[in-house]
């Protein structure tokens, strides 16, 4: 019902049983009276004038003759007019006749009496015999032709008096109304009936049920009606009586209820302390393990840093042959391995916590796929698997992205494709998916020939802690959160991951294939040149054919004439054919089982530029260096291809780009000195100029003073976060406070250097205004790129350093000189004065730390010792280094736990001191031996 309607019903009271009757009864009983009064109204009109009509038609009938009769003397002798009205006279005797007339054709009156006999006549129909009613001043005009003679016809006109038709109709009026009033009165008798019988009584029950309550349902119900009424009431007492017992019954049951939940709080509430203290418990737990997180990712990556510097360093000599090349960057790409396991476990927490985050940086996406393939070929030459890398041509080379967390992908897809494959072909593909301004979504799958899985293992694939089958893992190991962070990393770069059935593809075909989508941004500064070899011509034989594919494949794109042999006994009939083009000829044979017999057979008959495809674990070097051959090592790249076709080493390091950061300007923040000469000297190898702030405040008053002075502001700041008096992340605020004052003010990059690597440190340091964060020691390659993604400048490499006089200390763990030199950028006076600047600080040092211990001052000790802990990472101090770390964080756990020292501690910080004293002395000694040996040689 529209609200309308609900409207005019509340309005007309229609909802209530009065309203109700009266619409029900009153309304039809009016309506059918309005009818039926204009029914009678009509037909006793219409009876009155068909009435009229028919006295009319008898007194113009009776009077037909004398008026013919008397229209026929005038017309003889004019002069008895007076005769003539005889037959009128006798006409107005009728009853209701006001006049008569005769009217002759030419409308002329010739006889007329009556009242206003003079009067106008209506115009009236000529050509009928009778008309009428004619209505005229109230009244009706009838008319009858009558004959004067055959040509001239004439009409005799009367007039009747229509007042009695009125009176008749008035009649008719009074007596429905008096109709009318009687059946209004009747019903008015019934409807007070009618209340008296049903609706009053029902409005009784109503008042009776609203005054019920919870507390009168026990009182008697007083029954008052008659017939079926008085039945409803006695059901409605019945019910009442029947639901003041079930209200009874259901009070005492609520007590009881009420009893037993108050017995159940109780032991709730003691449970809920239990579950407070677990929860408390697991709190602290969780706490502790973040913390062991952070810490073992500290320790962790110490080392690695150092395997990685030493690997650098020993690249830079140029006096290291191919082979040596090719270990040192094995052991290069197996740290990177190493790295990424632990990040396997380190970063677990990260991802269920929901903080790990991307770092987007340039890269080289085929590179860095080659990178995994290479690094995991020897695990697959074990098992004789065949490896395959094919990378689309449409695919971008160069692209912004995580490389660190891809190759995590990657490695892991990999290596699981080689630990359940027992032997077959393990195929890398990279296609392009979707293809956008800027950015692409590319897609990359893994396909193996293993052993497969089943449906129900399919469900379990990406969860944590989990594999295929527990006989499969019992079998090949592993913890089961490699597909799990792959698949949360997927998600982080915008893509999806599957697995595939190689059934379903082809029944013939066993194995499955992962795969999953990246989005990365397209690195348009490195433009994909594809080179050209007309000139040159391959004869090839690969046993593997999806290698045999990609060679193919790679060929055609360098416009390369390829001569491809099915066998090895087709390759030897080939050979003579080629033997006159051996300068731009290549020969690119697979590795077999006798690969001495191979290559003597072939050199009987070419002897022209000879290449051996396979594993690098299972190619002789020296058998190659005997028959003239280069090694192509699986999986084929594109670039050792090309260096191939090139005839260049494959292992000749290739100089980075260079770097040039002349014009720059960088402010240096650091409460010790010796960290600022160390990142002094390493901004000045890249031209970069440097001003230098030993504490906070310094550094805000040499930027406001170069604001006064006009100057322009600096490029970057490097900012140490552990300072005294006014830390590094007040001093950032402090900065973009300043910054906030000035008009049309560039933002100034801020870089947190810091020695400690929290699982959420990075976060918290860009929530208060830095913009990015690097840990201590940091190296040259890190400087480049943050010099390169927070400056608008292209750096040029630094030239090369001369080498340093190796000094040898007496112990590596007391004072490591090759790692001093490293820290130092191969800069040996540099190390020399590093060196001495620690060893000089050990006795200002040792007495502020005593002084502080007698004073119990551990706030202001944990400063000093991690201002100490920051000075031996800069020189080659291991056993040092780890005394005092391990110091410093004993004495912050007075602070992290918010407790009072006690005894205990107090004991332990003197012991730990002692074993401090002892380590400086050890150091001291070794430092005065390489000051002589220095001081010798200079």
């Amino acid at each position: 019902m529209s609200n309308i309607n609900k409207k005019l019903f509340k309005r007309l009271h229609l909802n209530h049983a009065y309203g109700q009757l009266i619409a029900l009864i009153f309304v039809p009983i009016m309506v059918l009276a309005c009818v039926g009064t204009m029914l009678v109204l009509s037909e006793t009109s219409n009876a009155a004038k068909a009435q009229q009509r028919q006295m009319a038609i008898a007194i113009l009938t009776r009077f037909e003759l004398p008026s013919e009769a008397a229209l026929h003397q005038l017309a003889s002798f004019p002069w008895k007019y007076e005769e003539a009205r005889t037959f009128m006279q006798n006409m107005m005797n009728e009853k209701h006749l006001i006049r008569t007339a005769l009217i002759d054709a030419s409308g002329t009156r010739r006889l007329s009496m009556g009242f206003q006999d003079q009067a106008e006549w209506p115009k009236f129909p000529k050509n009928a015999d009778f008309f009428g009613p004619i209505l005229y001043k109230n009244n009706h005009v009838y008319g009858m032709q009558i004959q004067q003679d055959i040509n001239r016809p004439a009409w005799l006109l009367i007039e009747l008096d229509n007042q009695p038709l009125q009176i008749a109709r008035y009649r008719v009026m009074i007596v429905l109304i008096a109709t009318g009033l009687l059946t209004l009165l009747l019903l008015l008798l019934c409807l007070n009936f009618y209340s008296r019988r049903w609706i009053a009584p029902m409005y009784e029950i109503r008042m009776q049920l609203q005054r019920l309550n919870a507390d009168t349902l026990d009182q008697h119900m007083v029954i008052n009606s008659t017939g079926e009424l008085r039945l409803l009431q006695r059901d409605i007492a019945n019910v009442v009586k029947r639901l003041h017992f079930s209200f009874l019954e259901l009070k005492e049951h609520t007590e009881q209820t009420e009893d037993d939940l108050r017995r159940t709080l109780d032991t709730l509430e003691v449970q809920n302390i239990t579950y407070r203290q677990a929860r408390d418990q697991a709190i602290s737990a969780n706490q502790s393990k973040s913390v062991f997180l952070a810490n073992i990712s500290h320790e962790l990556r110490t080392p690695l840093n150092s395997i990685d510097g030493f690997i650098h360093l020993l690249l830079r000599q140029e006096n290291l042959s191919n082979e040596q090349n090719l270990y040192l960057q094995t052991i290069r790409k197996s740290s990177a391995h190493l790295l990424a396991l632990i990040n396997d476990v380190l970063d677990f927490s990260k991802i269920d916590a929901g903080k790990l985050e991307l770092d987007t940086a340039p890269f080289d996406l085929e590179e860095a796929i080659f990178d995994v393939m290479d690094m995991l070929s020897p695990l697959a030459a074990q098992k004789h698997i065949n490896m395959a890398f094919y990378f689309a041509d449409n695919v971008p080379q160069y692209v912004l992205g995580d490389a660190l967390r891809f190759k995590q992908i990657l490695t892991n897809l990999i290596s699981n494709a080689i630990k359940f494959t027992p032997d077959g072909e393990i195929i890398v593909r990279a296609r392009v998916e979707h293809d956008d301004i800027g950015q692409c979504l590319i897609h990359f799958s893994v396909q193996d020939s293993g052993i497969g899985l089943s449906g129900t293992d399919r469900k379990k694939l990406f969860e944590s802690f989990s594999q295929g089958d527990t006989s499969v893992t019992r079998q090949f190991g592993g913890t089961g959160l490699g597909l799990a962070i792959s698949k949360q990393l997927v998600h982080l770069m915008q893509g999806q991951i599957g697995f595939e059935d190689n059934q379903e593809r082809a029944p013939t075909e066993k194995g499955s294939t992962f795969w999953f989508t990246a989005m990365f941004a397209v690195d348009e500064a490195h433009a994909q040149q594809h080179p050209n070899f007309k000139e040159i011509q391959v004869v090839s034989y690969l046993a593997h054919p999806a290698t045999a594919n990609v060679l193919r494949h790679y060929l055609e794109n360098y416009a390369v004439r390829h001569i491809e042999a099915a066998s090895i006994l087709d390759l030897f009939s080939r050979l003579k054919d080629v033997s006159d083009l051996q300068d731009n000829t290549w020969l690119i044979v697979d590795h077999s089982g006798d690969t001495e017999a191979l290559l003597k057979e072939i050199r009987t008959r070419y002897q022209g530029n000879l290449a051996v495809y396979g594993y690098q674990m299972a190619l002789d070097p020296s058998l190659l260096n005997e028959y003239r051959a280069r090694a192509l090592y699986q999986p084929l790249s594109r670039s050792a291809l090309i260096d191939l076709l090139n005839n260049e080493n494959s292992f000749d390091e290739q100089d980075s780009a260079s770097f040039d950061g002349k014009g720059l300007h960088i402010l240096a923040v650091d409460d010790h000195l010796p960290n600022l000469i160390v990142l002094e000297a390493l901004l000045g190898e890249l031209n970069v100029t440097t001003t230098k702030a030993q504490s906070g405040q310094e550094a805000l008053g040499i930027l406001q003073q170069r604001i006064e002075q006009g100057q322009q502001p600096f490029d970057l700041i490097f900012m140490d976060i552990q300072m005294p008096v006014m830390s590094g992340v007040d001093t950032t605020r402090a900065i973009r406070s300043l910054e906030s004052t000035l008009e049309n003010h560039k933002r100034l990059p801020i870089i947190a250097l810091t020695a400690h690597a929290l699982a959420d440190e990075k976060q918290k340091l860009l929530k208060v205004g830095m913009d990015d964060y690097v840990t201590k020691p940091i190296q040259i390659e890190q400087i480049i790129q943050i010099l390169t993604h927070w400056t608008t400048q292209s750096f040029n490499k630094p030239p090369a350093v001369d080498k340093a006089i190796v000094i040898e200390a007496l112990d590596p763990q007391v004072l490591d000189w090759q790692q001093s030199l490293m820290l130092a950028a191969n800069k040996e006076d540099l190390a020399v004065d590093l060196l001495k600047m620690l060893v000089d600080s050990f006795a200002t040092e040792l007495h502020e730390i005593e002084q502080l211990i007698e004073l119990e001052d551990f706030p202001q000790l944990e400063h000093v010792l991690h201002r100490l802990y920051g000075a031996t990472r800069y020189v080659g101090t291991p056993n040092l280094q780890e005394v005092t770390g391990s110091f410093e964080q004993f004495v912050s756990t007075l602070r992290k736990e918010r407790r009072k020292a006690d005894d205990l501690f107090v004991q332990e910080v003197l012991n730990r001191y002692q074993e401090l004293q002892t380590c400086i002395q050890q150091v001291e000694h070794a430092a005065e031996h390489i000051f002589t040996k220095h001081n010798a040689v200079s």
